[in-house]
């Protein structure tokens, strides 16, 4: 089991380094593991405003795969320039669940793991999600 640290992800930029810093390591199953962006431009805002990633792992209704899901909240954060007070007028929310059944190999199920995580990072697929069209 990985223990719980910070993670670096680069912006969009391909430069940038943005960290998630730990806030709360998962407790156990559907208690999740929680990171929040509380550096760079997201330090000037509220908490409930910045960016949030969360992980939580269970069984399947059988017992016979580990699911493990990802969301991720990245709020617009505006600024009313009457009360200078900050309000979320809406938010991305990416939402990944990968099952993992227990009766695979580990070396395969890490290859299809590292495989298929890695495809979702590809530039293409996040060209796709970010255009809000699958390539034609």
């Amino acid at each position: 089991m990985p223990t719980m640290a910070n993670i670096t992800v680069k912006k969009k930029d391909g430069t940038t380094d943005i960290v998630f810093d730990a806030i709360a390591a998962s407790g156990g199953d559907t208690s999740p593991a929680i990171w929040r962006q509380d550096t760079g431009a997201a330090a000037g805002l509220p908490v409930g405003l910045r960016a949030l990633f969360r992980m939580f792992q269970s069984w399947n209704g059988p017992k016979s795969a580990r699911v493990i899901r990802m969301l991720m909240r990245f709020p617009y954060a505006v600024q009313d320039s009457t009360t200078t007070l900050y309000s979320a007028k809406d938010s991305v929310a990416i939402d990944i669940s990968v099952t993992v059944p227990q009766s695979i190999p580990s070396a395969n199920i890490g290859e299809a793991v590292y495989q298929g995580l890695n495809l979702a990072a590809a530039t293409l697929v996040k060209q796709s999600v970010d255009t809000g069209y699958a390539p034609n």
